[in-house]
């Protein structure tokens, strides 16, 4: 799938507004082009594409610098609290803490990494986002050499520069994650008589004294008489100051809230601090709520749960509320200020509470707070901290639906009152708020936020949320919107391509989605910045019974949007392959849709790796023994896995092996990335498993990726792949080469030979192979005329031709051609005409036995008729291509549709996916056309099978290849990706420098001016159906520009279109 169109799907949704405006820079770049071709300049305008990448990499380096010192704050002022020097990889070896400091001091650590991984992967998107700016510029050619490189040179070297913090910072938390728990795993640690808290406080003379080893035991324990006892001795016997003495209750009181000694804490808190002076301050109350919400934070780090009395979250939720609520009574007349104090992240105790998701402590919080009046609450809980953030930001990102509700009750309060700056402050972030729970699908919350009954506008991204729920597919989110109680407009565009829900929802093919905005009251006669429908855009991306459903065209404008985008070139990629080099062509993960499988699945590691996690992580693909071509791909890949392939030459492929290696990346490796597993298979091994000139039709491969260090399995690496190999005789490169583009409209003539008819300009003829390997023409996957479903390259070719004897009248001779009329041939020569037939009752008596025998297949059943079958459609005996192209005149032009097997035909004939394996097969039909084809005729090479466009495109120049797709015309039987939609089609294409496509023509009837779309991309459009034989659906495709069309009633359309041109 296109980056552009899944940018968003990458995107940290909080952080969207914040992201390279990719889709921005694509249009800028696309206006520049469109404003060179209109005015036939040389070289296109790109000054205002570099403006505005320069501005957009300024913004982004400069929030992703904000966001790392704040992490590295906290990464400092956890060192500070727990007694790590501010840049260590690992603990001091005297650390002096029991094992609930250490666990706490893990969960932060872990948490803090998680945020860190947040912002690696906000980097890597924007990253590859610009990445892609920069490979269009440079695929446009003739740039300013000098200004592009220097341009270019200052972002990779910031990204360096970046990258080696962020990398730097990484390996110092997970080198701190593995020191702590190695050293949670030391059975002394659960030692009574250490503490980090009441070593700072106490100082090293006190360090071992009988008090601390009491206090430390009475907390353990969770005694809190004994430990009243024990600090009332103290406190009487006077062996410290006043202020020491407070420090120690107060080190005590976080000992035993981050121990979970519940009633110790609440003695400490209710009693001890009242009584000796101690004041509860909001760093109490932040230790309270941070404690309680890391308490599952290793639930997805298994591993690293060492310490089961420790790890177990237990009740802390509980615990941490009920000391909470004790806490907060405590709090005197200066309670606002304390509730109110924000600590060095800008950070309140609401904040705290709404980002763990504790309704009972926000509940606490506003409650404590509520002779304050409604307004001070609403702009408490409105109120930013330093990442930018309010605390009901924090609820909704983290998905705490409860919690929500709590600030939400209280905000509505606050509305009552009639300030207006409320009132715009709340609607602004609850837009923002609405799109954010849409894009992470917290379905709950988002029907909190949708019921709020305010206006839907534009957030700060500049979409309304109810764009983006359309963009998501969910109907329920859509409909609680349209329904929330208020009149919204719902025909609002986004910025940038100035498409509306109803847009977006047919681009991303959401037909429930589409129906609810259309009932809703949708406008379909709007057009996009760039003058597209959105019933174009649904068909463009093959979602055509969508687009079906949405006001037919007016054929009479067939000019404007797709229709008039630029020309682009030929192909973007200009491949250059040897005759006589073999090639292996990967493409990571399956390119059918349906399959829900990873390219690169990773499974739990083992203990040395179980610190670490899936960032910073790249695999090295090549092909081992044959080539020197290694490729590194960062992980997870945002690459186009589909039209983005892995082109690796080797010499033979039957001594090669494909690897995966898998690397971290990493400041602290000196020598380079650290190798972590890998995995390989021989390519013979994967792809000769039934015998010589066979294989399989799932291509889709997986192997295992084994660890480094235990050979265990870590995971697997699914890709698909295909070879090329060279002609035994290839073409001489002096052939000249045939060429189908700008040639007018072209008619062909389908399944019939209207030898009649002077009108067509090719013949469609299909050609397959029997097990023996001689190419036949016959159409269909199977021959069902044996009564099975058999497929044709399990036949030999004498028991192929046995059933078309059987078909024939008696006494009627066994040729596979009979003679033709030709007077009427372009050539004018003059032949005998054919004569007439009539079917004895005996060969009447035959057929319907015949067609007896062929309903149980598959075919039959699911047609009802044969179309090979005579008295049907075709009236000759069956042929051979060799005789095809010897037998008639060089005048008769052929487009050869080479109709390699497919495996939904497998699937749908139940018999096993297996066929000729696929360079035998084309080799052998290239072979009879180069050996009978060097003539006057003129020969269009097509395919529905895109791994044959591509061979047939690398092995030969002298034929133009054709792709031949459905287009997502219902049903969908063949899940090919590459043939999913007309868009998937012209990248596949362009990817390949085929000539050009033959669509179904359901896509190009319902909307004529996507032709010209085709056009523009430098490729000869063709159609192909029954439509076609509707004379007025012919003249639409033809007023449009169409250069093909297949057609069956070759006359009736050819009188049609010279009517039509006459009356113009």
């Amino acid at each position: 799938m296109l980056f552009g169109q899944k940018f968003h799907q990458y995107q940290v949704p909080e952080w969207a507004p914040l992201y390279i405006p990719y889709a921005s820079l694509k249009r800028l770049f696309n206006k520049a082009v469109r404003a060179e071709a209109d005015s036939m300049k040389t070289q296109p305008d790109f000054s205002g594409v570099y403006t505005s990448l320069d501005r957009s990499i300024d913004s982004f380096s400069g929030f992703h610098y904000e966001k790392y010192q704040l992490l590295h704050e906290r990464g400092a002022e956890l060192c500070r609290i727990y007694g790590v020097a501010p840049e260590a990889n690992t603990l001091p070896k005297t650390y002096d803490a029991n094992c609930y400091e250490v666990g706490n001091f893990l969960r932060a650590i872990v948490e803090l990494r998680k945020d860190l991984e947040k912002l690696q992967w906000y980097s890597r998107v924007n990253e590859e986002a610009i990445h892609r700016i920069y490979a269009k510029l440079e695929k446009h050619g003739n740039l300013a050499e000098h200004f592009h490189q220097g341009h270019k040179s200052k972002w990779i070297k910031s990204k360096s520069d970046r990258d080696t913090l962020c990398s730097k910072f990484n390996e110092r938390l997970n080198a701190l994650i593995a020191d702590i728990t190695r050293v949670r795993a030391d059975a002394n640690l659960h030692s009574t008589t250490r503490s980090l808290c009441l070593q700072r406080t106490s100082g090293q003379h006190l360090r071992a004294s009988a008090y601390d080893t009491s206090l430390l035991s009475f907390l353990a324990n969770d005694e809190p008489s004994n430990l009243a006892n024990q600090l009332e001795e103290m406190y009487l016997r006077n062996r410290t100051q006043d202020s020491y003495f407070q420090g120690l209750l107060y080190d005590l009181a976080n000992l035993s809230i981050a121990s979970g000694a519940r009633f110790s804490a609440s003695f400490l808190l209710s009693k001890a601090f009242p009584k000796y002076g101690v004041a509860i301050d909001h760093k109490i109350l932040n230790h309270i709520i941070t404690i309680s919400g890391r308490g599952d934070i290793l639930k997805e780090h298994a591993r690293l749960r060492t310490c089961p009395l420790c790890d177990s979250a237990g009740s802390r939720d509980e615990l941490g509320n009920s000391l909470f609520v004790c806490a907060i009574e405590q709090l005197g007349p200066n309670r606002k200020d304390i509730l109110s104090s924000k600590d060095i992240f800008g950070r309140t105790p609401l904040h705290y509470g709404a980002l763990y998701g504790f309704p009972i402590t926000c509940q606490s919080i506003l409650g404590s707070l509520e002779a304050c009046g409604e307004s001070y609450l609403a702009s408490l809980i409105l109120s930013l901290d330093s990442h930018g953030y309010t605390a009901l930001h924090y609820s909704v990102i983290n998905n705490h639906a409860i919690s929500t509700t709590v600030l939400l009750d209280t905000l509505r309060l606050a509305g009552r009152t009639g300030d207006r700056t409320i009132d715009q402050d709340l609607g602004t972030v609850l837009n923002d708020l609405l799109s954010i729970a849409v894009k992470y699908q917290y379905s709950d919350i988002v029907d909190l936020l949708g019921k709020c009954q305010f206006g839907f506008q534009l957030s700060s991204h500049g979409e309304t949320a109810l764009y983006v729920a359309s963009r998501s597919g969910r109907e329920d989110y859509v409909d609680t919107l349209l329904n929330n109680g208020r009149d919204i407009e719902i025909n609002i565009p986004e910025s940038v391509h100035g498409w509306t829900p109803l847009f977006i929802a047919c681009v991303e093919g959401h037909q429930a989605v589409a129906n609810l905005l259309l009932k809703a009251g949708a406008k379909q006669d709007l057009q996009d910045h760039l003058g597209w429908t959105a019933k174009e855009h649904a068909a463009l991306r093959g979602h055509l019974a969508l687009a079906e459903t949405l006001n037919a065209w007016n054929i009479d404008i067939s000019s404007g949007g797709p229709a008039s985008m630029p020309t682009k070139p030929v192909s973007g990629v200009k491949p250059s392959f040897r005759t006589d080099q073999s090639y292996v062509i990967v493409n990571l993960g399956d390119l059918r849709n349906g399959k829900q499988v990873k390219a690169v699945d990773l499974m739990d590691s083992s203990a040395e790796n179980a610190v670490y996690t899936n960032s910073d992580l790249s695999m090295e693909v090549s092909i081992g023994g044959q080539s020197s071509t290694s490729l590194l791909v960062e992980l997870p890949t945002l690459r186009d896995t589909v039209n983005d392939p892995f082109v690796f030459p080797v010499s033979d492929p039957d001594k090669a092996w494909i690897s995966f290696k898998l690397f971290r990346k990493g400041y602290l490796h000196t020598t380079g990335p650290s190798l972590l597993g890998s995995g390989a298979a021989s390519l013979k091994t994967l792809n000769n498993c039934f015998g010589a000139h066979r294989e399989s039709l799932v291509r889709a491969r997986s192997i295992a990726i084994l660890e480094k260090e235990t050979l265990s399995v870590m995971g697997t690496v699914t890709f698909t792949f295909v070879i090329a190999k060279p002609m035994a005789h290839p073409a001489s490169p002096f052939m000249p080469a045939h060429s189908v583009r700008g040639k007018g409209l072209q008619l062909v003539g389908h399944r019939v030979i209207p030898f009649s008819c002077k009108a067509w300009s090719y013949i469609c003829r299909n050609v397959q192979l029997t097990r023996d390997l001689l190419p036949i023409i016959y159409h269909d996957f199977s021959l069902s005329e044996s009564g099975t479903d058999i497929p044709i390259h399990d036949l030999s070719f004498e028991q192929f031709m046995y059933f078309s004897k059987v078909q024939l009248p008696r006494g009627e001779p066994i040729s596979v051609l009979r003679k033709v009329d030709t007077r009427n041939m372009p050539d004018g020569t003059n032949r005998v005409k054919l004569r007439s037939q009539s079917l004895t009752q005996d060969h009447e008596r035959g057929v319907h036995e015949f067609r007896d025998r062929m309903k149980y297949t598959v075919d039959f059943i699911n047609k009802g008729f044969k179309p090979n079958t005579r008295g049907d459609f075709i009236q000759d005996a069956f042929a051979t291509l060799e005789e095809l192209l010897v037998e008639l005149p060089e005048s008769i032009n052929f487009n050869i549709e080479i109709k390699y097997p497919r495996l939904h035909e497998a699937v749908d004939a139940g018999v096993a996916p297996v066929a000729i394996e696929i360079n035998t097969f084309i080799d052998t039909v290239l072979e009879i056309l180069i050996s009978h084809g060097r003539n006057k005729r003129a020969i269009i090479l097509s395919s529905f099978t895109p791994e044959v466009c591509i061979l047939l495109a690398i092995k030969q120049r002298m034929y133009p290849v054709m792709f031949v797709t459905n287009a997502g015309k219902p049903p969908m039987t063949d899940m090919e990706i590459r043939a999913s939609s007309m868009q998937a089609a012209i990248r596949f294409a362009k990817r390949w420098d085929l000539a050009g496509i033959v669509f179904a023509s359901e896509t190009l009837i319902a909307c004529p001016r996507l032709i010209g779309y085709v056009k523009s991309s430098g490729l000869v459009c063709g159609s192909y159906g029954t439509q076609n034989n509707i004379p007025q659906n012919a003249k639409v495709q033809a007023a449009a520009g169409i250069d093909i069309l297949m057609v069956d009633r070759v006359g009736l359309i050819t009188a049609e279109l010279h009517s039509t041109s006459a009356d113009n």
